[in-house]
């Protein structure tokens, strides 16, 4: 017979891991990264987990990222989802299998069409995610097409352009060099792969 304590760690990781769920109908795609489901009665918007596709403005990507998205969870089809936290706005955030068991978040970054969101690796596998990427990078697909930099990340899109950094703010040209790595394209005016040269 099982110890009373081990019966309820048992329990207790069963109850806490995270489970597949079947969402009941893919009610609608948002955009690149989120999405709208229907899951035992409940209408939720969730979050892909470890990505973040182009916002909408940043033409074409954004729409690119959507509609691939749409493309692998049609309106109405059946999902799995394992949800395993909310964000700051409310919003489920998981991974999501098409209706043939794909993970939806693994395709798009294959596809090269969102990027790999590294401050949020823990609860995906981090190394297949970053590979996939480097793959889609070096084929040039997707956001990476015109330049293996890819372009602006969303993330730092999202803050605008009053927020954008500029070369005489920068110590150095390693710095700029550093920060264009990172995706502050807009740093390399002319698109040669080179950062604020006026710092040299």
């Amino acid at each position: 017979m099982i110890s009373s304590w081990k019966g309820c760690l048992i329990l207790g990781l069963i109850a806490f891991a995270p489970q597949p769920l079947m969402a009941s109908q893919v009610i609608r795609v948002i955009d690149g990264d989120s999405l709208i489901v229907k899951e035992n009665g409940f209408v939720r918007q969730m979050r892909l987990a470890c990505i973040d596709a182009p916002e909408i403005s940043q033409y074409p990507y954004g729409r690119l990222a959507t509609n691939a998205f749409r493309g692998l969870i049609p309106a109405d089809s059946n999902i799995q989802i394992t949800p395993f936290e909310r964000d700051k706005y409310g919003r489920t955030v998981g991974h999501v299998f098409t209706p043939g068991g794909i993970n939806a978040a693994e395709e798009l970054v294959r596809k090269g069409l969102v990027f790999v969101y590294a401050k949020y690796l823990s609860k995906c596998d981090g190394p297949k995610l970053l590979l996939l990427e480097s793959q889609a990078r070096d084929s040039r697909k997707g956001v990476w097409a015109k330049s293996k930099l890819g372009i602006t990340r969303p993330w730092i899109y999202r803050r605008g352009t009053k927020a954008r950094l500029r070369c005489r703010e920068i110590s150095s040209w390693g710095q700029a060099q550093i920060l264009l790595q990172e995706g502050h394209v807009y740093l390399d005016l002319n698109n040669d792969g080179e950062a604020c040269e006026s710092l040299r």
